[in-house]
């Protein structure tokens, strides 16, 4: 059974290190709080951001800062699904070297493949990741940022973006069998269904689309081979990221996949394990620790933002039952489990009762506009 270490949950990466994610279509944010009837201009302040934070694509931004904006951006414009629409204005080419090497990949499979290995480009707080699970494939996301909470409308964001970049890639008669949110609702499902066009299932396990795996073999429209040779040549050129980073990713990826011990970690990363032993505590940490710091924000996430049952969360998070769960959960936050997802729902419910008021008053025509298209 793996041992849980004593969290030091003031532990941060060094400010200089701090995740970033590429602004991307984000630089379109501020105008879609405008259009919602609020001033952008405090939010971003809110969050920590400078005001031109958000005007250039190829800019980065404080991870953490974002998700919080949005958050922020959700609860002032009272418009509970406005990571849907921050979502919808993402296209491929919004991704820069990223979606130029996925665009013109050979087929759809080989183009998803891409975007879990370069995502990181990117964003530094959240990852893709691909699933094939017989007849069906998962393309998801998850945040491994340490410490971020509130993440409800970055999950229904990236959502809603990778729609998009599989209609782009699969063409007008792709759709998915179900669409899976690691939160509860909010208020209103019917946006949800209208930019899924397919059952959608709040409190899930991960953040995941899900479709049949034969469009993996579909051949992507308008590839161009010398444009990819130009793109990964690129791509391999630049930086994979601190190690902290690079390890917090790789078991972040190997639990959805059931796996996690620092064996496998050191598989994905090419290298030995005791190299990888060495260079982390040459860091001042080890694998346990991030291990254990991993499981922990994920556990948080889960229980914080949605009803999952406990039982669910460990088998997730790769424990053997939901005992041993437990119990690591209360050596790690002095606590137990439900009692933390009650200090959650109290928070979520205030939050959820402020924005109820008036979810279907003006951001509809809004939704009706863009998502309905």
């Amino acid at each position: 059974m793996l041992q849980a270490t004593k969290l030091n949950l003031t532990r941060q990466l060094p400010a200089s290190k701090s995740p970033t994610q590429r602004v991307g279509a984000f630089s379109g944010l501020p105008a879609l709080i405008r259009e919602l009837g609020s001033d952008p201009a405090p939010m971003i302040a809110a969050a920590g951001l400078s005001p031109d934070a958000l005007d250039h694509c190829d800019g980065r931004v404080e991870y953490a800062s974002l998700v919080q904006l949005l958050q922020l951006a959700a609860r002032d414009t009272k418009c509970a699904h406005l990571g849907l629409l921050a979502g919808r204005m993402w296209q491929l080419s919004d991704l820069g070297l990223v979606g130029e090497l996925a665009r013109n990949c050979v087929t759809v499979g080989e183009a998803l493949e891409t975007l879990t290995v370069y995502q990181h480009l990117n964003s530094g707080g959240g990852m893709a990741f691909l699933i094939e699970n017989g007849a069906t494939v998962d393309v998801g996301y998850a945040i491994y940022h340490f410490h971020v909470s509130g993440t409800d409308q970055m999950y229904d964001c990236v959502m809603s973006a990778s729609i998009n970049y599989l209609r782009e890639l699969c063409g007008p008669l792709w759709s998915p069998s179900e669409v899976l949110l690691p939160h509860s609702m909010a208020v209103d499902i019917g946006p949800y269904r209208r930019i899924a066009k397919a059952p959608v299932r709040s409190d899930a396990e991960f953040s995941a689309i899900r479709f049949p795996r034969h469009w993996l073999k579909r051949p992507v429209p308008g590839s161009d081979a010398t444009r990819y040779r130009l793109a990964i040549h690129q791509a391999n050129q630049m930086d994979a990221g601190e190690l902290i980073e690079r390890v917090v990713r790789a078991v972040r990826t190997l639990l959805l996949h059931g796996k996690g011990s620092g064996n496998d970690v050191a598989n994905m990363l090419a290298m030995h394990r005791r190299t990888l032993n060495r260079q982390l505590k040459a860091q001042g940490t080890t694998f346990r620790e991030l291990l254990d710091q991993v499981r922990f924000d994920a556990a948080r996430q889960l229980l914080g933002e949605s009803d999952i049952s406990l039982d669910d969360i460990a088998a997730t998070l790769g424990y053997a039952g939901v005992s041993p769960f437990m119990r690591t959960f209360r050596r790690w936050a002095d606590t137990t489990p439900d009692r933390w997802r009650r200090g959650a729902d109290a928070r979520r419910t205030f939050a959820n009762a402020q924005n109820a008021r008036t979810t279907r008053r003006g951001n509809m025509s809004v939704d009706e506009a863009s998502i309905a298209a």
